[in-house]
C-alpha cells in the first residue's frame, strides 16, 4: 500500500526534449507528429530484451501463459523487442510481484498479478511493495472462465457422497491460501465446513500434480484437460481420477467420460449451497477470470503504458497466438484494465456477509 511510484525519467526526458517540435509538426502535419511519437517508442524498445517475471514454477498455467505471450507480443510492440521469462516462485507469487513492482518503470520489465493480492488490498491488507491504486494493469490473455474441476484418487472416492462417507478430510495441495482460481473449489468446500484439508507450500500446478502422482495428496484440482493430457496423460489411461464437481465452466462431457465418469454436478449442487453462497462464489470466480494478469510498475510513462495495452490486446487477437495457445491448452480472451476495475467494484457491491465469505475464500480469515 505504501509503495512509492518512480518515473521513467530517461524516456520522459527523451520525449520532452522534442515536445515543441512534435507540437509544431502536429499543428501542420498531424500524421508526421504521430510518426515521431511512434519512432520514439520504437527507439525505446528496439534491441532491448523485455523481461516477464513469473511468480511460480515452470510448467504451470501462469508460466505457460507468459511464455506464449512472450512468443508473439514483441511483433505488436514498437521496435519489436525480444523477451525472456524469469521464474521467481515464492510466497504464493508474492516474490515475483514484489520484484516486478520494484523494477525500473520503463516498460522493459512486467510481471503477473495473482488475484489473491488484489482481494487482500481491497479488504485493507497491506501487500508489501504493491499498491492497487498505482499498479499499471496491462490486461490478461486468459480473461475467460476456465473449466474447473476437483478430482480424488478413484480408490478413495468416486462422488461427493463418497467423500462425506470417509469421515476424514481429503488433502489437496496449493502454493498459498486464497488461490481464487484452480483451488477455489476446495477452498469453497473448506469455507462451508466441508472435509477438505489444503496443504500449502507447493510451487505451482506442476508441483501439486507431481505431489498427487507421488500419492502424497488425496485429491487434485488440476485435473482438467488443459493440464492432465499435457503433463500426466497416463492418469487418463489408468482411470486414476474420479471427478467430484466442477465450477466456473464445465469441462466437456467427452473429457469427463474419458476419465470414467458421467453426470458431473456443479459445486453448488453437490454441496447444497444457498443462493447467497453461490453469489459470493460467482464474484470469487470473477477474480479467477482476471488471473494471469500482466502488470507493470507504478510510474510507467503513459505512452509506454498505452503501447503495452494495445500490444497485448492485439496479441490476444492474433491468429498465430490463438493457434499456439490452443496447442498449449490455454483458453484465451482479452481481459482489459477496465474489466479488472469492474470486477473489483463487484466485490464492493456485495452485502457485508457475502464479502466476508469472499474474504475467507481469499485466505484472509
Amino acid at each position: 500500500m505504501n509503495a512509492k511510484p518512480t518515473q521513467g525519467i530517461r524516456f520522459h526526458r527523451f520525449l520532452q526534449s522534442s515536445a515543441l517540435a512534435v507540437l509544431a509538426l502536429y499543428i501542420v502535419f498531424p500524421s508526421t507528429a504521430l510518426s515521431q511519437q511512434d519512432a520514439a517508442l520504437a527507439a525505446h524498445f528496439s534491441g532491448k530484451p523485455v523481461r516477464i517475471i513469473v511468480g511460480s514454477s515452470p510448467g504451470g498455467g501462469y508460466d505457460i501463459s507468459a511464455r506464449v505471450v512472450a512468443r508473439f507480443v514483441g511483433k505488436h510492440l514498437p521496435g519489436n523487442p525480444t523477451f525472456i521469462i524469469q521464474n521467481m516462485p515464492g510466497g504464493g507469487q508474492l516474490r515475483g510481484l514484489r520484484a516486478t513492482m520494484k523494477a525500473k518503470p520503463d516498460g522493459l520489465t512486467i510481471g503477473q498479478l495473482h488475484p489473491r493480492f488484489v482481494v487482500q488490498e481491497l479488504f485493507g491488507k497491506d501487500v508489501p511493495d504493491f499498491d492497487l491504486n498505482t499498479v499499471k494493469v496491462l490486461g490478461t490473455p486468459t480473461g475467460v472462465d476456465y473449466p474447473r474441476m476437483w478430482c480424488t484418487r478413484r480408490e478413495l472416492a468416486a462422488s461427493w457422497q463418497d467423500v462425506l462417507k470417509r469421515g476424514k478430510p481429503v488433502t489437496v495441495g496449493a502454493n498459498a491460501p486464497g488461490g481464487l482460481s484452480a483451488t477455489l473449489g476446495p477452498e469453497f468446500v473448506q469455507a462451508l465446513g466441508g472435509p477438505v484439508e489444503i496443504v500449502f507450500g507447493y510451487g505451482g500446478a506442476s508441483e501439486v500434480m507431481a505431489g498427487f502422482d507421488r500419492r502424497e495428496l488425496d485429491s487434485i484440482q488440476y485435473c482438467t484437460d488443459d493440464y492432465v493430457p499435457r503433463l500426466f496423460p497416463e492418469w487418463i489411461k489408468q482411470k486414476r481420477l474420479a471427478p467430484i464437481f466442477w465450477w466456473a465452466a464445465k469441462p466437456s462431457d467427452d473429457y469427463i467420460s474419458q476419465l470414467g465418469s458421467a453426470n458431473l454436478p456443479h459445486i453448488g449442487d453437490a454441496l447444497g449451497a444457498t443462493a447467497d453462497q453461490r453469489k459470493a462464489l460467482d464474484v470469487a470466480i470473477g477474480f479467477g477470470r482476471m488471473g494471469r494478469l500482466l502488470v507493470a510498475p507504478p510510474g510507467l510513462d503513459e505512452r509506454i503504458y498505452e503501447a503495452w495495452k494495445s500490444a497485448l490486446k492485439a496479441t490476444v487477437e492474433d491468429p498465430e497466438f490463438k493457434k499456439a495457445a490452443a496447442a498449449a491448452e490455454l483458453d484465451v480472451g482479452f481481459g482489459s484494465a477496465e474489466d479488472f476495475r469492474e470486477n473489483n467494484a463487484a466485490l464492493k457491491r456485495l452485502p457485508k456477509n457475502l464479502q466476508e465469505l469472499v474474504k475467507k475464500l481469499a485466505g484472509m480469515s
